[in-house]
């Protein structure tokens, strides 16, 4: 069994959307990992952080793709 990890925290929902659609084009399986208030108050999203997991032998290679795709 493989574990999920974190490998970023994002201030809204949108933006890890983005990038768990972006990872799980490129093959990486990805979760989003967020409190159920930051659907009915989206705000508390950028208080509370929005956490994308990947699992953990694909850690390295999702931070990688996220940085490259950022730049």
């Amino acid at each position: 069994m493989n574990k999920f990890e974190l490998i970023e925290i994002f201030n809204s929902r949108v933006e890890a959307e983005l990038a768990k659609g972006y990872l799980n084009n490129m093959g990486i399986e990805v979760r989003i990992s967020a409190d159920e208030v930051d659907q009915l108050y989206p705000s508390l999203g950028s208080v509370r952080g929005i956490k994308l997991l990947a699992r953990s032998s694909s850690v390295r290679e999702a931070k990688k793709l996220l940085n490259e795709a950022i730049q």
